[in-house]
C-alpha cells in the first residue's frame, strides 16, 4: 500500500504529524527544551515530508507545452528547500536552549519524555527505512532526502531519551538544554 512514491510520502506526513503532537505534549508537560527541540525537528520533518509529497506529485506529471522535458526537477528543488528548513530549525533550537541555560529551567516528568522519545525513534526508524527503499526503487531524490532526514531524527530521539535518563539519574537539569544544542548541531 505504501510502496508507491506518493503513498510513501503520505506515510511520512502521517507519522510526522503524530510524532509532533506526542513530542509537544511531552515537552510542554515536562518543560524539557530537548523534547521541544525534537518537536521542532519533527515539525521540520513534516514540512520536508509535505514538500516531498507535493514535489513527487508534480514531478510525476507528464511533459507538457510549458515543460517539454517533464517536471522531474521539482524534486531537486524540494531537496534544497529541506536543507534551508534544517538550518532554520537548528537556529531556533539553539536560541531556546541558551534561554533555558540562562534561566536555569528544570525538567519534570522525565519518564514521559523518555517514553515518547523512544517511541519516536522506533516509528522514525521504520518509516525512514521504508522511504529509503522506495526512494531507491523509484529513483526519488525527494523521498531519499526525507528518508535521510528521518534517519537523523532516529539518532536525535535516542540521544534525547538517553540524555533525559541521565538527567533523571543525576538531577543535572542543565544537561537538557545542552542536549538540545547537541541535537541542533547534529541536525546541521
Amino acid at each position: 500500500m505504501f510502496g508507491h512514491k506518493t503513498s510513501a510520502a503520505g506515510l511520512s506526513v502521517l507519522s510526522n504529524t503524530l510524532l509532533i503532537v506526542l513530542k509537544l505534549v511531552a515537552g510542554i508537560l515536562s518543560g524539557s527544551v530537548s523534547i521541544i527541540a525534537e518537536a521542532i525537528h519533527s515539525t521540520n520533518d513534516l514540512m520536508a515530508a509535505l514538500i516531498a509529497f507535493f514535489s513527487i506529485r508534480m514531478a510525476s506529471k507528464p511533459a507538457d507545452k510549458e515543460h517539454p522535458y517533464g517536471h522531474g526537477k521539482i524534486e531537486d528543488i524540494s531537496g534544497t528547500i529541506e536543507a534551508v528548513l534544517i538550518f532554520l530549525a537548528a537556529g531556533f533550537i539553539i536560541y531556546e536552549a541558551i534561554d533555558k541555560i540562562i534561566n536555569k529551567a528544570e525538567v519534570e516528568q522525565l519518564w514521559l519524555g523518555i517514553a515518547i522519545m523512544s517511541i519516536s525513534a522506533i516509528v522514525n526508524l521504520v518509516v525512514s527505512k521504508h522511504l529509503l527503499r522506495v526512494a531507491h526503487r523509484e529513483d526519488s531524490i525527494a523521498l531519499e532526502a526525507d528518508g535521510r532526514h528521518l534517519t537523523v531524527d532516529v539518532v536525535t530521539s535516542v540521544g534525547v531519551a538517553l540524555g533525559l535518563l541521565v538527567v533523571e539519574l543525576t538531577g543535572l537539569h542543565i544537561l537538557d538544554p545542552i542536549i538540545a544544542i547537541a541535537v541542533a548541531l547534529l541536525i546541521l
